[in-house]
């Protein structure tokens, strides 16, 4: 098999792998990441071997070595690595992609725990899950088919200029492309509708700048020279000045409790506004952006970048947008006073901001590295506290402990770094600020000494005093400028999901039918959670309006994803799905939720009331209507013997309720909502078969004049099904009633014996 470059690898990175001893004869296939296993940005590449694969993480570095002759730039690539590793397929398991947010990794099992591979962003998505793919046929076949990772057209997929692939295909941007300056205009665009009052906080801000310019002169050059250098000045005067003084600082303190009062509600509704559209955003995204995803770490996203661009729109803002007015006014003061010596107090300032410039690239790194850390943390947390009971069972605790406390020190390692680092550097770079305060001190006291020009020692002290104001807002400003850099990459993470489309989508011109009889068809269909990998295969059957379909086969076959797929949780690759003869990518969103309802093997209760839960499914629903469904799902009696009854609370921290408790609450939520189209996914999974006896014999009536699609492992439940299907690898491997298909001796024949030599076993007859 040919190399095969699933994504665009620089000549300069392979003569890197060269170097450590890969022979490229011997790759099959490249590809690449861009976020190294700290969590930091950086850029990453592996490649895969018949019986390895090598990862490098580093840096490329473009430099300009002249120009050609048509006058482009010459650019020259250096690769600078921070980890080369060289990892055996036998030594690891089945690798796997998990999608965090905006971000993933690629984990595998190795020596009893799970091996971190690399990570990757939703840029690289695709190149993550052909590496799982082509590890795991390497493992089990020892070769790669070359039709299904075939090498695919750059033009298409990458941005031209760094050739890493669009996150999204359809728009065709690229984030490390991308200027952040189009962030701050989209962020704008949020504080727009309170352009009022962020012009009354700029107000204030130029107010108390005007304010804070004032004091010195007159605390200096006006007490000094023109008072106490007075022999005609009385107390009074002295007197004047002082209350003058107390005056300014006074309107200065009322004028900041105004602006930041208004600048902290601002902050405040545009947080609810960010948090507001990311959640809108989420809850319109398909199932499948949901699938392998932290529920620790979409909450982290969601909560803590919001928090942090909140506090810095309410501390950090108001201090950036203060300190720049009121630098901009002293150092045009100086200038007017003093030009020569205004001169050499700002020598050493280029001299900090270029350090700073340097050092703020450090820093990006940094809160990228924590950022993840903490998401990691939070992902366990939340974890573990879910799933509690089973780490119980288990007797997991001290296993669940020591993780606990590694990915801890993790996180307190990541936020130390932060802390040591800028201990070490600031303080340098503040006695680097405040040379210049030396400097005025010789030069503008030999001025004073000599009267060079028309410095006095009034104007010397007020020139310092002006100086001393200096330090605070650069100061801040370097403090402001390391906490907008976390600014940013909050605001690029909340954005990324904000851009996020869903991979379902309802139709622009949809068709909306009078009237929906029931008769469902699915033609050729084909499906794939992931790419290349097909879990439905041309499937092809039809459901007869108000009538049963049983399908039937092994766990994994594909069943449930039928029900996924006819309700529009995920949509088809190839082929079709109709509904009284019209594709339902044609149907309104609405208008299949109202006609189709399913109850899953997997139940779900939202905290609160029973009555409420039930009444999820029509929000209209009368009180007794709720207590019939209730009753056809053979629900009723147990609920009525809690103290509360339907009020009967729920959820986290309330009652807990069985596992088929909460079953036949589902099924009374699907039978509230009175669907059309019926479909029970292993709906009594989770019951004994007297439950599940008493509760068939609600869905026997339920059932009747509606198309019901009934999934189970139990075939005694499909005993009174029109038709059914044999569901196989993904594919109908039979199909008939029940009589017909145990006389084909099949896939439900196999079944059936099985189940009935079960139960011959355990002394239990159908």
């Amino acid at each position: 098999m040919k190399h095969i470059s699933v994504d665009k690898i620089p000549d300069t990175v392979y003569r890197y792998f060269e170097h450590e001893g890969i022979v490229m004869n011997e790759v099959l296939l490249s590809l690449r990441s861009d976020i190294r296993i700290d969590g930091s940005r950086g850029d990453c590449f592996v490649l895969v071997l018949k019986d390895r694969f090598a990862v490098a993480e580093g840096s490329l570095v473009f430099s300009s070595e002249g120009r050609n002759t048509d006058g482009r730039a010459i650019r020259n690539e250096n690769f600078s690595v921070t980890r080369f590793e060289t990892i055996l397929l036998s030594d690891i398991g089945e690798p796997k992609a998990e999608q965090l947010i905006s971000t993933g990794r690629i984990t595998a099992g190795s020596k009893g725990e799970e091996r971190l591979i690399y990570n990757f962003s939703s840029t690289y998505k695709h190149s993550a899950s052909v590496f799982c793919r082509a590890v795991s046929d390497l493992k089990k076949k020892g070769t790669l088919d070359e039709a299904i990772y075939a090498e695919e057209d750059y033009k298409k997929h990458s941005c031209p200029k760094c050739h890493r692939r669009y996150p999204d295909e359809e728009l065709k941007i690229c984030p490390h492309c991308m200027d952040k300056a189009s962030l701050i205009k989209r962020l704008a665009t949020l504080f727009f509708r309170y352009k009022r009052a962020i012009f009354l906080v700029l107000f204030s801000f130029a107010m108390i700048a005007a304010l804070g310019v004032l004091t010195p002169y007159v605390s200096n050059e006006l007490l000094y020279d023109n008072v106490l250098g007075n022999a005609d000045s009385t107390s009074l005067d002295v007197l004047n000045i002082v209350l003058f003084i107390i005056g300014i600082r006074l309107c200065m303190l009322v004028v900041n409790l105004i602006s930041y009062s208004i600048s902290a509600t601002v902050a405040a509704d545009v947080t609810y506004d960010l948090k507001k559209m990311i959640f809108n955003t989420i809850s319109n995204l398909s199932l499948g952006f949901f699938t392998n995803r932290q529920t620790g770490g979409l909450m982290t996203q969601v909560n803590r970048d919001s928090t942090t661009l909140y506090w810095f729109f309410c501390d950090g803002f108001p201090f950036l947008v203060l300190n720049i007015i009121q630098l901009t006014v002293i150092i045009c003061v100086m200038f007017s006073q003093n030009f020569v010596l205004a001169l050499y107090t700002f020598i050493t300032i280029p001299i900090f901001f270029g350090t700073f410039k340097i050092l703020n690239n450090v820093y990006d790194k940094f809160y990228a590295k924590a950022f993840s850390k903490g998401r990691s943390f939070n992902s366990l947390v939340s974890d573990v506290l879910n799933g509690m009971r089973v780490v119980k069972s288990f007797s997991r605790e001290d296993e669940e402990v020591r993780r606990f406390g590694k990915i801890n020190v993790g996180v307190a390692e990541a936020r130390n770094d932060i802390q040591v680092f800028s201990s070490r550097v600031f303080p340098f770079l503040n006695y680097l600020l405040r040379i210049g305060s030396y400097v005025v001190w010789g030069v503008g006291g030999w001025q004073v000494m000599t009267a060079t020009g028309d410095m006095s020692y009034g104007r010397l002290m007020a020139f310092i005093g002006y100086f001393s104001l200096i330090f605070g807002p650069i100061e801040q400003l370097a403090d402001v400028s390391n906490w907008w850099s976390e600014t940013l990459n909050a605001l690029q993470r909340l954005f990324e999901i904000r851009d996020a489309q869903p991979e379902v989508r309802e139709s622009a011109n949809p068709i909306i039918p009078e009237k929906c009889e029931g008769l469902v068809e699915f033609k050729n269909v084909s499906f794939s959670y992931v790419e290349n990998r097909k879990v439905i295969d041309d499937v092809s059957f039809t459901i007869p309006a108000h009538s049963t379909l049983g399908i039937v086969g092994q766990t994994g076959a594909g069943k449930s994803t039928l029900a996924n797929l006819l309700t529009r949780l995920y949509d088809v690759k190839e082929g079709s799905i109709c509904i009284d003869g019209v594709n339902i990518k044609d149907l309104p969103f609405e208008y299949l939720r109202e006609n189709i309802a399913i109850v899953s093997q997997e139940t779900y209760l939202f905290r609160g009331s029973i009555l409420d839960n039930i009444r999820y499914a029509r929000q209209d629903a009368t009180k007794e209507e709720v207590i019939a469904a209730a009753k056809a799902a053979s629900a009723h009696d147990f609920i009525v013997k809690y103290p509360d009854g339907y009020n009967t609370q729920i959820g986290f921290g309330q009652k807990e309720l069985s596992g088929g408790e909460k079953q036949r609450i589902s099924i009374a939520r699907a039978i509230l909502r009175n669907p059309k189209i019926l479909i029970l996914d292993e709906a009594t999974a989770a019951m004994d078969t007297q439950t599940e006896r008493s509760i068939q014999a609600s869905l026997d009536k339920l059932t009747k004049n509606r198309t019901t699609v009934i999934i189970a492992h139990r075939l005694s439940t499909l005993r009174d099904a029109d038709n059914l299907v044999a569901i196989e690898n993904g594919r109908v491997a039979e199909s008939g009633t029940a009589v017909e298909l145990l006389k084909q001796k099949g896939v439900y024949y196999k079944l059936y014996k099985l189940q009935a030599e079960a139960l011959k076993t355990a002394g239990i007859g159908e």
